[in-house]
């Protein structure tokens, strides 16, 4: 039964009743369904491959420039008049680069180090301290980008299905005006 109503509805079904407006959205609708479903997975895959790559790269250039350096305090961690709601204070700190040259800055520090003690922290080629390198999932990125892609994909054509489905409606609404005033005066007695 849903096999004969299935069929019915293709648009090289003939019918008395289908208008050409009909059949034309039907072609429409049955082209955009077999484009989704034979391109989408081309432009999921190649968003996501685009994706991962990327983070690759991105990753191993972080590993290649960014490099963890031992910083020895200059001063006490420690703010005037402490409290409970601090847990990290701006202390000054010294360091050698990847290029041997000594450097200071202020940097978060955790309260209650000494001076002399050392913390951690991220330092570019130059010496520069740069924010601790982000973790990273090329895979769960590129995941998410081929959904995007393949979401944005849909959207596209159902933009493209609803703007042409819009203008046959106005085409169908025209003719049907055009013949009510035809057949209109003869049903009504008008």
């Amino acid at each position: 039964m849903w096999g004969r109503r299935f069929a019915h509805r293709m648009p090289w079904a003939r019918m008395s009743l289908r208008r050409g407006s009909d059949r034309a959205q039907g072609w429409l609708t049955l082209v955009l369904i077999v484009t989704m479903v034979l391109v989408a997975p081309y432009v999921a895959w190649w968003a996501g491959r685009s994706t991962y790559r990327a983070g690759e790269r991105a990753s191993a250039w972080e590993r290649q420039h960014h490099v963890a350096v031992q910083a020895v305090l200059l001063e006490d961690a420690s703010r005037p008049g402490g409290g409970d709601d601090v847990v990290t204070v701006r202390v000054r700190v010294r360091w050698t680069g990847p290029d041997d040259a000594l450097h200071t800055a202020t940097v978060s520090a955790p309260e209650g180090l000494r001076a002399g003690s050392t913390v951690p922290i991220w330092v570019d080629d130059d010496g520069t301290v740069v924010p601790r390198p982000g973790r990273r999932s090329p895979a769960v990125d590129a995941a998410v980008a081929g959904l995007l892609a393949v979401g944005g994909m849909a959207a596209g054509l159902g933009g493209v299905r609803r703007i042409v489905v819009w203008r046959l409606d106005r085409r169908r609404l025209r003719s049907w005006e055009s013949e009510w005033l035809i057949v209109g005066p003869r049903w009504s007695r008008r």
